[in-house]
């Protein structure tokens, strides 16, 4: 267990830069997004009528008033969310082979390192799966403060107040990366995951088996999207109406279980017993 941390943390160690200069650009650039919008809608508001309250109320009734879910939809808003994603989804790769393709080939240093095999594919994963979380994280504790932020700047005649649990749930992409139910976030990222080490497993079998790998890799990663769609296919297409929405779910939670089990089970044997440098 100790020498899992250590490859977790060592992993973690080789994208922190870059990691905290993500959450970095998240921070700057969302409360730039805040600071934006208020400014653009005051501006107008100013330039229309320049008279006190009636003016400013009769601008607020012909227009609306401005709440904090106007900051999501901007590019500044959601565009370090999409870089993260991003940078996640390259470094899926990047996390595998730049220990074959980088400098003096580490990746033979790690497999001749004296711990079992399958905790560097574990650790990998791991590593991949905390910094995700801690992207959420640093969302989660951001809204308030950005709220506390927007409702600081915004004059109260403009505002429609809304607590930032409203503004989450009524903004459609936040309902991706913030589900309001447990069920719906533990399988969103348990899918998410799952994807993950489907991803892993097919590099593996690329790096075990070269050019034919390739063509098992990409057989593996069809295989398990079939798999996975297969619930739908036949309670929603073929049988519709056998079984409630929950129950539905509670079965692509058991065959993303499954692909997730068997991907890990696949991955560890071929990096203990197939890859080679």
């Amino acid at each position: 267990m100790k020498s899992f941390v250590k490859l977790v943390n060592f992993e973690i160690n080789r994208f922190a830069k870059i990691y905290w200069s993500l959450v970095a650009i998240t921070i700057l650039s969302q409360f730039t997004s805040v600071f934006l919008t208020v400014h653009r809608y005051i501006s107008q508001a100013n330039w229309d009528h320049i008279s006190p309250v009636t003016a400013q109320l009769a601008y607020v009734k012909h227009y609306g008033s401005i709440s904090f879910i106007d900051c999501f939809g901007t590019v500044w808003f959601m565009g370090p969310i999409a870089l993260c994603a991003a940078a996640m989804v390259f470094y899926i790769f990047l996390i595998w082979y730049r220990d074959w393709y980088g400098k003096h080939t580490f990746i033979y240093r790690l497999l001749m390192l004296p711990v079992e095999r399958w905790n560097l594919y574990l650790a990998k994963a791991a590593s991949i799966l905390l910094m995700v979380l801690g992207f959420i994280a640093v969302q989660i504790i951001l809204l308030p403060v950005e709220h506390f932020f927007f409702n600081a700047i915004t004059p109260r005649i403009y505002r429609m107040d809304m607590t930032v649990a409203d503004a989450v749930l009524s903004f459609p992409y936040f309902n991706l990366l913030l589900p309001g139910a447990a069920i719906d976030f533990l399988f969103h990222y348990g899918l998410g995951f799952t994807v993950v080490l489907v991803i892993f497993t097919a590099i593996l079998l690329e790096r075990s088996f070269r050019m034919k790998g390739i063509l098992l890799g990409l057989l593996y990663g069809f295989l398990s999207f079939v798999l996975f769609w297969t619930p739908d296919f036949l309670f929603e297409v073929l049988l519709p109406g056998v079984l409630h929405q929950q129950e539905l779910l509670w079965i692509e939670v058991a065959t993303t279980a499954i692909i997730a089990g068997y991907s890990i089970l696949l991955g560890g044997y071929l990096i203990k017993y197939k890859a080679t440098v």
